[in-house]
């Protein structure tokens, strides 16, 4: 039989002991994984993502400078907007080679990190967003192992960016074949919801606004990261989560 792929909505719809022997892909649209990923392509060295904000301060405290490089960065945000004392906020075209080539960035969001987490049981934890489709599916491929794909939500209600994101990266399997896309009622939902907007940017665009993340964003001034988001398939990496040494860098 085909490895199946299952698509959930919410992190809190995954059972740890289904992960076991599989592949789980976090997707956090707006913002995080597009971050991540374009922080990784920038040149970051790593990436250290904590669930709150104390232990992100703990553990830059505890990551002092070596004698040839500059400390790590603080990075993230809470409610959307950057954390007093942080250096970057969450937009990921601030993270450029300029501000990250070369530092280790310990990073914490408000549902991004967290659904990080709900991955740890798997076999391998990739992050993917709009910008890494290809590059995802090609991985997943590769393994050949059964799927899961996490979409991050905003606040604990599902959101639409991630969940066609998630419909992206199954439609791209199908043309692939040797997946299971059709057994899992999500999945085909979300896959078929993805497919009506596949070949109309501005409609996906729209969908990104009014969107429960992107009515947030918009809020609070940051449409340019829904646009930023949106662009399909931008870099060819595929960030990997090492859950032994919590730490993201790029699949090799």
């Amino acid at each position: 039989m085909p490895p199946l792929l299952t698509i959930h909505f919410l992190p809190t719809t995954v059972e740890s002991v289904r992960l076991a022997g599989t592949v789980a892909v976090m997707i956090d649209v707006l913002r995080a994984s597009t971050t991540v990923t374009h922080a990784l392509a920038a040149g970051c060295d790593s990436i250290r993502p904590c669930r709150d904000v104390v232990e992100a301060r703990q553990l830059a405290a505890r990551t002092p400078a070596c004698p040839d490089k500059l400390g790590p960065l603080l990075a993230g945000e809470r409610g959307g907007t950057r954390i007093d004392g942080f250096d970057l906020g969450n937009s990921p075209s601030h993270f450029t080679t300029t501000a990250v080539g070369g530092r280790t960035i310990i990073f914490t969001t408000t549902n991004g990190t967290s659904a990080l987490e709900h991955c740890r049981p798997a076999d391998m934890v990739l992050v993917a967003a709009f910008c890494n489709i290809r590059a995802v599916a090609a991985t997943l491929v590769q393994r050949n192992q059964p799927v899961h794909l996490v979409c991050a939500g905003t606040d604990g209600e599902i959101t639409a960016e991630d969940c066609l994101c998630a419909g992206a990266i199954g439609l791209e399997l199908q043309g692939h074949g040797g997946f299971d896309t059709h057994s899992h009622d999500a999945t085909r939902i979300a896959i078929s919801r993805y497919q009506q907007l596949a070949h109309d940017s501005k409609q996906l665009l729209a969908e990104l606004r009014d969107s429960h993340g992107g009515r947030n964003l918009q809020k609070l001034g940051f449409d340019d990261d829904i646009a930023f988001a949106c662009r399909h398939d931008t870099i060819d990496l595929v960030p990997v989560f090492d859950t032994h040494s919590s730490t993201i860098r790029t699949l090799s």
